[in-house]
């Protein structure tokens, strides 16, 4: 029979500390403390890329919104708009109003196409519209094209002016393969009425 006492939580805390100090200490030997002056952290990956250069009024691709990629999921934003509002979006509690199906279509063709579908929504009054893209899953060895090239075109002038928010679908309005589109209200003509 072991004589032992069992260690109190207060012990076992105290040591598993101990423990933690001395590994930090091994950790940080030879550490020397950064020099007085700014400080600009820059991340490896960009380290050695030169900024493409944007001309005065070119917008780069995804200044209008904020795109969030979470695997088979992506959202995007205008900014200032709320998180809930996008939530709301991805889980199709917001019902399309209009679908645009475009499997099989060129990025090109599909760019086009949603373009022209969104102006036309926009003008229509609809608040949402459904693009199905699909999930990519035979566009040979570059993945999936069509996706990249909606997000691409949500988030360029002029129809990123027309997105508050958009979202991957949910299974019910097709998953991964469709994009769920929040359109701005459009603003009131006021050239007509003598204004």
């Amino acid at each position: 029979m072991d004589s032992r006492k069992p260690a109190s939580s207060a012990e076992t805390r105290q040591a598993a500390e101990e423990e933690d100090r001395r590994l930090f200490q091994a950790a940080m030997q030879g550490v020397r403390p950064l020099p007085p002056g700014p400080r600009r952290a820059v991340p490896e990956w960009q380290a050695g890329e030169p900024t493409p250069a944007i001309r005065p009024g070119q917008q780069s691709p995804r200044e209008a919104l904020r795109v969030n990629e979470d695997g088979d999921k992506l959202t995007g934003a205008a900014f200032g708009v709320a998180h809930d509002l996008v939530r709301s979006l991805a889980r199709g509690e917001i019902e399309p109003e209009a679908e645009l199906n475009l499997h099989h279509l060129t990025e090109d063709a599909a760019a086009h196409q949603a373009e022209h579908f969104i102006e036309q929504s926009v003008a229509k009054g609809r608040r949402c519209v459904l693009l199905i893209h699909g999930r990519g899953l035979h566009s040979g060895p570059g993945g999936p094209a069509l996706r990249p090239a909606l997000v691409e075109v949500l988030c360029r002038r002029p129809v990123a002016k027309q997105v508050l928010a958009f979202a991957s679908a949910p299974p019910c309005h097709g998953g991964a393969g469709a994009l769920l589109v929040l359109l701005r209200r459009p603003k009131p003509d006021h050239s007509q009425d003598g204004r």
